[in-house]
């Protein structure tokens, strides 16, 4: 059982909790597989930069723009995942539909169990019905993207960090290895053990064994990693852990020009190698952070609010073919429930957060789902926001969500029971 468990519902497995569980999850799925008839996979913007890099490695063993340009500007992961595919069924996009559903499914159970972990097994229904209805999540399986491997790896990870049976050294071992292996997607999870750690350390008071538990699924990522980061040495001539974009995407949101999100990249940049780039684009984000300490601050603010004003992305990356289905009407249908789920699920995840305050007061707010999604906000509220960026925080939501939801689902019924006990 968790250090920070709050279990406040019964915990005993029965049949039917079972059958809602697969009832859920298999109609999440559904849904699923008939957008995937519905919509084909048309790489657009970063997806079609993702193809690019997948047809290199299959055709020249390259990961690059070209087969004499080796590089390690976005993370390797998805491009590699996707030359998988390509390898076994040739030029399609069948196996990119298939690793997005198995990458659904997975979110689907582990979110399942952290939900039984740590507030008992109906909240873990809740977040499971969350993420299986959830319409950008639904969206992105007709999209070559990093986003659903992402969020199934940081949930997979953060359930054996989680998980109390079996033996330590093994649990630790899996979290190391999943999220490791989601550095290859997003490397910015590489810091995520320790955000984890002070949630779960701050509850239980056990710094120690957390902090150990901490350093040694932070050692297992960079081993993980290590093969790659070696590839980048030979490549650039010095070590670069996963990509080169750290710095482009630091300087894109401090500068005088930014405005948080996307920017161009100045034309004196242009013939300088990736790591060249990075540090020089690097170097000028730090100068300017430090000669105007108090608008970094007001912007890191403004752009954690604008990491989560919508929820379009999925619709975006779709749009040709949900045009050419419905018109143009529908992808401002689409982006409107979207972005109105999101919205609802952002208010019942901060009406869970202000639960574990009531329960917790200020402590109860170091809880791990607190921690994971105050971790990504900040990260790139420090960096670059763009709406897709947030979803990286998609299990830690879902999991406050859920929390609200079986608290307002609890408080009625008993409110009933206690109704029908005067009316008796």
């Amino acid at each position: 059982m968790s250090d920070v468990s709050i279990n406040s519902a019964p915990r005993g497995a029965s049949l039917s909790t079972q059958s809602w569980f697969w009832l859920i999850v298999c109609a999440g799925m559904v849904i699923r597989i008939v957008w995937a008839g519905f919509i084909p996979v048309e790489p657009v913007s970063d997806s079609s930069a993702y193809n690019t890099f997948a047809w290199n490695i299959v055709n020249h063993g390259v990961y690059g723009w070209n087969a004499n340009e080796p590089g390690a500007y976005w993370p390797v992961g998805t491009s590699a995942v996707a030359a998988l595919t390509y390898m076994v069924l040739g030029d399609s996009f069948l196996g990119i539909v298939v690793l997005n559903l198995i990458a659904s499914f997975a979110t689907m159970y582990f979110i399942n169990r952290l939900g039984d972990i740590y507030f008992g097994r109906p909240y873990g229904l809740v977040a499971t019905a969350i993420i299986a209805f959830w319409p950008n999540l639904i969206l992105f399986t007709t999209i070559l993207s990093s986003e659903l491997y992402f969020i199934a790896l940081v949930t997979a990870g953060w359930f054996f960090w989680e998980r109390r049976e079996g033996k330590v050294w093994v649990n630790l071992a899996l979290c190391g290895l999943i999220w490791g292996l989601g550095s290859y997607m997003r490397p910015v999870i590489l810091f995520l053990p320790a955000a984890v750690a002070i949630a779960t350390a701050t509850i239980s008071r056990k710094f120690v064994q957390t902090g150990v538990r901490c350093i040694v699924v932070t050692l297992l990522i960079v081993l993980v990693v290590s093969p790659w980061t070696y590839r980048n040495y030979l490549v650039f001539g010095e070590p670069v852990l996963v990509s080169t974009n750290f710095g482009p995407n630091f300087w894109m949101g401090n500068n005088p020009e930014s405005t948080g999100g996307y920017m161009e990249l100045p034309e004196w940049v242009n013939g300088m190698s990736e790591t060249e780039r990075a540090t020089a684009l690097s170097a000028i984000a730090k100068g300017y952070i430090a000669e105007n300490p108090i608008r970094f601050a007001t912007d890191t603010v403004v752009k954690a609010v604008k990491l989560h004003s919508r929820e379009t992305i999925g619709v975006a990356w779709n749009e040709a073919a949900i045009e050419s289905k419905l018109g143009a009407i529908g992808p401002t249908l689409f982006k409107l429930v979207s972005t109105g789920y999101w919205y609802a699920v952002v208010a019942l995840a901060l009406a869970g957060a202000a639960v574990l305050f009531m329960q917790g007061g200020f402590f109860g707010l170091f809880h791990p789902a607190v921690g994971g999604w105050a971790y990504f906000t900040l990260l790139h509220a420090i960096i670059v926001v763009e709406d897709r960026y947030h979803m990286a925080s998609t299990p830690f939501i879902a999991m406050l969500a859920a929390l609200s939801l079986g608290k307002a689902g609890q408080h009625y019924c008993n409110r009933k029971r206690s109704a029908v006990g005067k009316a008796a």
